[in-house]
């Protein structure tokens, strides 16, 4: 009776375990690859591997006593501290035991505690635990040194041990990015506290971002690096804060300050043009830079012990896979096989996918599709079609010189002023047939119908003043004038520049080749499978043909995205498709003469949800049985509309409350709205509250959770260091979920780099 039991009670703890465990989510990753720590016992001259390990290694710090080398790894899933002895072939061991990220540690001088970034209470603050190397450390014992809402990063111990110097961004708000205003930048200043806490005391007030303190030897001043000239260089301070100045001249991005043997200055050069970084050597006293410590590899960070020993993380750049073309270098998945987080009452696999935006899963849970433009800029999507515009410039500078010529030669017979109006004329003719040309195909991203018809005008008005000037010269040539002549070289500007508005209006849609290929890839086995090659419509403006937001209907018929421009306008161009998987046959959902997007699908396929610039706005829009409703209809600006797999309710985001930046933009928050019983639907109710930018929802799909992306946590790391490693100009990234019942929310994801656009698939 008791062996039937156990044998039930297995079983039914197994097909529970399965049931929890099958969900899995998928989400698009900012992070590098390839990166261990590597050990020099020579003061720099080599440097061999000492970890090795397809997940991250990185920010390693040697011990006081030289033994010991504690660095992060994310080999575990989120970032930990682990420790290895410096000397031996032993296994890098845990330090601290936590469910949050560590990070950035430093050593007090007489080796007794450590220093470390922690997001234990949420965002990251200072920690400090004592230092002992034989024991695994509980987070829950460690001391939180800064304990502010704000980011405060990179703790570096005086030579006396008595404060801690660090970097903060709690002073600043944040700001939207130049080129990218929905994303959300911060400035960062330099801070001290006292090594058992206590009031932080701020050292610099700057509009940029001043990080990474070190002490001097003397503990007198402070070394740090700061991007207020427009370029990262290293600086100097008083303790205080006072007397501020540059030590060094140098062309290139200069962060992470630490120092060497014979008090010089260690640092990482960042090489944007070759994208390669480097450990160089200032020597202070002669401002000489050394780069003999230069390796093959890149190399981040360096730390020195007066043993001679020195440690820096980094590794050979990886380089493109065809598992994962225009994503970034190296593998499509994060390194760290799927992190399990417990989600209250059942447990989630997550996929970190290495894309901007995550490739979507398909609904087996082992095949990932991403689309692929082989271009690698502007310049590549060029066909031999636009060059001939060059002609346009050219010849205005033939007519211009020209004239000029005429107005000297025939002065004796013709007023030079005729000629040199002749000049002006042909420069401005040209400069008007490029200015319209460039304003409505690059500024306004117009159609090319429209484009075609506004010079379908200009050439007609071409025409016409090229009848003029031809019946003018004839007639002023059959009465032998002088001015004939002059006459005649009009015809033929005008004439030309009739001929190059004809080819404009013939050749416009073939200036851009833009026509992306679809590939589902394995994740297990890494084959590579093409699906097809999408052709945008002719009509379709090729600058607003980048696809956007991919994803699977809920029932894996259909891949479903979006082509158009994810920032542009309510009336540009965009349009949503739907590729059906088995028949291999694509159809367009939408029309595209307004900016349609963002599309999701309930389980059966009979309802649609999607944002749309139809109305001049933009707003969310349900489409059912052909019916088409608009669900919003404000002035405010939605997004990134979802619909449950039984279609009951929608989420999505909206700057309708959202905080304000300068006039420029206004934060997203996420709603909700629910299906009545007599198939209406419900007032928005606002489920995120935060004062930043949060994003890009997605459903359970069982429709009890909602997750979504978010910035309310902050930032891990000083934003120059992260962005500098990746692109990564949305600098909010931490996956939350929250359950719809009763409101309750579960951090998912810890670690400093982006993480956006989460999918949640069930595995069954």
């Amino acid at each position: 009776m008791r062996k039937t039991l156990y044998i039930l009670l297995y079983f039914l703890g197994t097909g529970l375990l399965q049931a929890q465990s099958d969900d899995k989510v998928f989400y698009s990753s900012f992070r590098p690859e390839g990166w261990d720590i590597h050990l020099s016992n020579d003061d720099g001259k080599s440097f061999t591997p000492f970890t090795s390990h397809e997940s991250l290694d990185y920010d390693a710090k040697i011990s006081p006593d030289g033994q010991w080398v504690v660095f992060t790894s994310e080999r575990l899933g989120p970032p930990n501290l682990f420790i290895k002895h410096v000397q031996g072939d032993t296994l890098p061991r845990l330090l601290v035991k936590s469910q949050s990220m560590q990070d950035q540690v430093d050593f007090s001088p007489d080796g007794k505690w450590i220093a470390f970034l922690s997001t234990h209470e949420g965002n990251a603050d200072i920690y400090k635990l004592p230092f002992n190397p034989s024991d695994t450390l509980d987070i829950a014992q460690a001391q939180n040194l800064t304990n502010n809402p704000g980011g405060d990063f990179r703790p570096k111990f005086s030579n006396d041990g008595n404060k801690i110097a660090f970097s903060s961004d709690r002073e600043h708000d944040t700001k939207p990015h130049q080129f990218f205003p929905f994303a959300m930048q911060r400035t960062g200043d330099i801070f001290t506290v006292a090594s058992e806490g206590g009031r932080a005391t701020r050292l610099t007030n700057s509009d940029y971002w001043e990080g990474s303190p070190v002490w001097s030897l003397d503990d007198s001043e402070i070394f740090f690096y700061s991007g207020k000239d427009d370029i990262l260089s290293l600086y100097k301070m008083s303790a205080n804060g006072d007397n501020v100045e540059s030590v060094i001249d140098f062309p290139y991005d200069c962060v992470s300050p630490s120092f060497g043997s014979d008090n010089k200055l260690l640092f990482t050069v960042i090489n944007h043009e070759t994208k390669a970084f480097s450990i160089m050597r200032l020597d202070l006293a002669t401002s000489k830079i050394d780069s003999t410590l230069v390796q093959d590899i890149d190399m981040f960070n360096a730390n020195y012990h007066p043993d001679g020993l020195m440690v820096i993380h980094g590794g050979k750049k990886p380089e493109e896979t065809k598992e994962n073309m225009s994503g970034f270098e190296g593998d499509l998945l994060v390194k760290n096989g799927a992190e399990t987080v417990t989600l209250m009452d059942k447990s989630i696999e997550l996929y970190g996918v290495r894309r901007a935006f995550a490739a979507p899963p398909a609904m087996d849970g082992m095949s990932i599709v991403y689309d692929h433009l082989p271009a690698r800029g502007p310049q590549d999507l060029m066909t031999p079609f636009i060059y001939l515009l060059a002609l346009i410039p050219l010849f205005a500078l033939i007519w211009f010189v020209i004239g000029i010529i005429k107005s000297i030669r025939k002065r004796k017979t013709i007023s030079p002023w005729k000629y040199l109006i002749f000049s002006i004329l042909s420069l401005v003719v040209a400069a008007g047939i490029g200015g319209l040309l460039f304003y409505q195909f690059m500024v306004l991203n117009l159609p090319l119908n429209q484009v075609k018809w506004s010079m379908l005008l200009l050439c007609a008005l071409l025409l016409l003043f090229v009848f003029v000037t031809r019946s003018k010269y004839k007639k002023q040539k059959s009465n032998g004038k002088t001015t004939a002549p002059l006459f005649r070289h009009y015809f033929l500007m005008l004439s030309i520049n009739a001929a190059i508005v004809t080819y404009i209006i013939s050749f416009v849609g073939s200036f851009f080749s833009v026509s992306p290929d679809f590939y589902a890839v394995d994740f297990r086995s890494k084959e590579v499978t093409h699906l097809f090659k999408f052709e945008p419509d002719s009509n379709m403006n090729p600058l607003l043909s980048r696809i956007i937001d991919t994803k699977f209907t809920p029932d894996g018929e259909y891949l479903q995205f979006t082509v158009g421009g994810f920032r542009a306008n309510p009336s540009a161009q965009g349009a949503i498709y739907k590729f059906r998987m088995k028949e291999k046959k694509l159809e367009r959902v939408t029309d595209f003469d307004s900016n349609n997007g963002f599309a999701d699908f309930s389980k059966d396929n009979s309802s649609m949800v999607y944002r749309s610039g139809m109305s001049g706005e933009m707003d969310i829009y349900l489409k059912e049985n052909e019916d088409i409703i608009n669900l919003t209809n404000s002035a405010d600006r939605e997004n990134f509309p979802v619909i449950s797999h039984d279609g009951s309710k929608i989420a999505f985001c909206s700057d309708v409350t959202g905080t304000d930046k300068g006039g420029i933009i206004k934060t997203v928050d996420i709603f909700l709205m629910e299906r009545q019983p007599d198939n209406s639907w419900s007032e928005p109710q606002q489920l995120s509250r935060y004062t930043g930018q949060e994003g890009h929802p997605h459903f359970s799909p069982d429709g009890k959770w909602l997750i979504f992306t978010s910035e309310e946590f902050g930032i891990n790391d000083e934003q120059p260091l992260v962005q500098t490693y990746i692109f990564s100009p949305q600098l909010y990234g931490e996956i939350t979920a929250i359950r719809l019942e009763d409101g309750q929310k579960v951090r998912l994801t810890h670690n400093k780099w982006e993480d956006g656009a989460p999918l949640w698939i069930n595995g069954n």
